[in-house]
């Protein structure tokens, strides 16, 4: 099927899971956190879609392709699902066809009138083969997975078209090939069938939910509508195909509850047990499978609709009414010939084989060495840790989805930094009782596991912590205190823990700080003492020196004058 149908939103994507847990196929695969739907292995029941909390998955938008059609001089066709009561209950009393084709639909038509040549042909067939075990072909989600995973029973799928496509084909038939058909149903997988069906007979799909976009960016309100019929012919019972025995009721067998012959269920649990249950001997001789719990009225793509008691309710009643007198009521025999064949392409996924020495190895990596440590939780969306061990090696899962693995992780490193840490760490609950302190806080108060609910007062004074357990400080910063029963001075910091009803006392030991303060303010005085003492003696010298310097230079003046004298004289003479 078209690899784009279910698609995922990375921005509103979280690790929750919530798709691996709810997909009933495990189609869902995780990386670097995302999720993302394989397509290969999905099965477009819409189930990730209809669960994710986060409304990150999303299925093909067609609207753009339908409005192209309608813009298209061609004949535009609407073939509406039979479950269109459940979510435009209020467009009753034919304003849902008025409202269609002020889309620019020409012809609005109920796809029950496919549903009646669909449950013709399979009470022909089971007339034909009376030893046959047949599971009905009408809803595209049980087909596909009876091809994908259950290949080797796709032969006991009736070889009969959907509601859908023999409407399509019926409408080209009486219409004309050219014209335009548009399915308008509930159903994600729909759109995978449209696309595969190689006649492609309907030409474009619409969901509930698309529609009701549509008519809102329109700005078509039901206030301003006039009831309109629907166009074609007025099915008898296929109103009721989207019900659980709708098939039956349509094809006028009788469906009992004690029946062993016919079963009618859904839900995709109950379609997993219908495999185990096809095989020679069974009494069973016919499943009328609907993948959706409650039917065709619980698809993922219904859109704005109440309870399913209320949808179902909803299609009763409309099937109970005759609202215009003017509606034909289908009449098989009457009807233009259709093809109701239909192709069943059983295709074998690849199972991959992974040794028990490869699987014990993924589940030693996230702390599950013995049978005892396989907590099954289901927390990773896996039914069993041997099954997420085997996701993972296949590469559809990741080992951090393991919460408890992930959640003792976390301890642990918090625990390591904890025990570590060179600061003291104590908890105290709402009663000022020990709950747990670290090693580092042991040393420094000489505390041993014996204090552990006793009051803290037994090690310090509790009012800080009184303070903050009364509010009247939201907490306590780097506070400096002098423990001198501990020979201790420390940096107290005290805060609430977010959440719990327990208090957390962070103590930095300042003890060697302040010693090493005081040494260096010792060494500097006297250093200082020192340097005055020094550069007393040092001015002293220099006033000796500069004494004796003074006379020493007056002498030697008064002899070079004498000298200079005596030159002068000398000269003279001369």
């Amino acid at each position: 099927m078209n690899n784009s149908i279910i698609t995922t939103d990375k921005a509103k994507c979280r690790d929750c899971y919530r798709c691996v847990r709810v997909c009933p196929v495990k189609a869902i695969r995780i990386a670097d956190g995302q999720a993302r739907v394989d397509a290969e292995k999905c099965i477009l029941c819409g189930t990730c879609v209809r669960e994710c909390p986060q409304q990150a998955k999303h299925v093909r938008d067609d609207l753009q392709k339908v409005m192209q059609i309608l813009a298209s001089p061609d004949k535009k066709i609407a073939s509406v699902a039979p479950s269109f009561p459940a979510s435009f209950g209020d467009y009753g009393g034919g304003l849902l066809p008025t409202a269609l084709k002020k889309l620019g639909f020409d012809l609005v038509t109920e796809t029950s009138v496919g549903a009646e040549l669909v449950a013709q042909a399979t009470a022909e067939l089971m007339d034909k083969t009376k030893t046959t075990t047949w599971v009905t072909s009408a809803c595209p989600v049980v087909v596909c997975y009876m091809e994908k995973y259950h290949p080797d029973v796709c032969s006991n799928i009736t070889p009969i078209a959907s509601p859908m496509i023999a409407h399509a084909r019926y409408l080209k038939k009486k219409y004309g090939d050219d014209a335009k058909v548009v399915f308008i149903g509930p159903c994600s997988a729909k759109k995978g069938e449209a696309d595969e069906e190689m006649e492609h007979s309907v030409d474009a799909v619409l969901t509930f939910e698309e529609l009701h976009q549509a008519l809102a960016d329109a700005g078509i309100k039901k206030s301003a509508l006039e009831p309109t019929p629907f166009d074609d012919v007025r099915p008898k019972n296929a109103q009721l195909f989207p019900l659980e025995g709708g098939l039956a009721k349509t094809a006028s067998i009788a469906s009992g509850l004690l029946r062993e012959d016919f079963i009618t269920l859904s839900g995709s649990k109950h379609v997993v047990e219908m495999i185990d249950h096809l095989s020679d001997n069974t009494p069973v001789r016919l499943f009328e499978a609907l993948f959706c719990s409650g039917g065709c009225i619980n698809g993922a793509c219904m859109g704005p609709a109440k309870d399913i008691y209320a949808r179902r309710n909803k299609v009763l009643q409309y099937h109970k009414r005759k609202t215009y007198e003017a509606e034909k009521e289908f009449d098989i025999a009457g009807a233009p010939m259709v093809d109701l064949k239909r192709d069943i392409s059983p295709r074998t996924l690849p199972q991959p084989q992974f040794s028990e020495a490869a699987v014990k190895a993924v589940l030693a990596e996230t702390g599950k060495h013995t049978v005892e440590d396989e907590l099954n939780c289901g927390a990773c969306g896996y039914p069993s840790c041997r099954e997420n061990a085997m996701a993972v090696l296949s590469g559809m899962a990741e080992r951090s989805m393991c919460l408890p693995w992930m959640r003792r992780l976390a301890e642990r490193k918090t625990d390591q930094i904890i025990d570590n840490s060179p600061n003291g760490i104590v908890m105290v609950d709402a009663q000022f009782n020990i709950v747990s302190f670290n090693p580092a806080f042991a040393r420094m108060f000489s505390a041993t596991d014996k204090l552990v609910g006793r009051p803290i007062s037994l090690l310090m004074d509790p009012e800080d912590f009184e303070k903050v357990a009364a509010e009247v400080v939201p907490r306590i910063n780097g506070k400096v205190v002098s423990l001198q029963q501990y020979s201790i001075v420390a940096s107290e910091s005290i805060y609430r823990l977010e959440g719990e009803n327990v208090m957390i006392g962070i103590f930095v030991n300042l003890t060697k700080s302040k010693e090493e303060e005081d040494r260096i303010a010792r060494m500097r005085a006297e250093t200082l003492e020192g340097a005055e003492s020094v550069i007393e003696k040092q001015m002293r010298m220099a006033q000796e020196i500069a004494s004796i310097l003074g006379e020493t230079t007056s002498e030697t003046r008064v002899l070079l004058r004498k000298l200079t004298q005596l030159a002068q004289d000398v000269e003279e003479s001369k």
